[in-house]
């Protein structure tokens, strides 16, 4: 009894990816290598973002930039005092003339007449 041709070519083989020993070993230390790449470079990102910079610059610009801040917020001190005072203004004049309106225009409401003053309430 013969095996077809197709049975043949059909039938599972063993596959062979490397050399027992020497392509296990290659490919161990193409790892290795490409891990401690990637170990290094983390390093020097992280060794770059620490590095110190100068600050000579910096503090000069700061005594400058503090000098006008302190100047704005002497301004904005001062026009909120100003508007302070004209608000004060305004509200006794407003008062002054309320008032006067009040004293001429005033006439009392006769009260009913079988109103009781009412209780007041005191907690202990």
């Amino acid at each position: 009894m013969q095996k077809s041709r197709k049975h043949l070519e059909k039938e599972k083989k063993a596959k062979n990816f490397y050399e027992h020993g020497v392509d296990g070993l290659n490919l161990a230390l193409s790892i290795a290598d490409t891990e401690e790449g990637k170990a290094l470079r983390k390093v020097d990102k992280h060794r770059q973002t620490q590095e110190p910079t100068s600050r000579s610059g910096y503090r000069h610009r700061t005594r400058t930039d503090k000098k006008s801040r302190l100047k704005a917020k002497a301004m904005i001190a001062q026009q909120r005092a100003l508007s302070k005072k004209e608000k004060a203004k305004s509200r006794k004049e407003r008062s002054k003339w309320d008032g006067a309106r009040a004293s001429t225009a005033r006439v009392t409401a006769p009260e009913p007449s079988g109103a009781t003053p009412r209780k007041k309430v005191t907690f202990a």
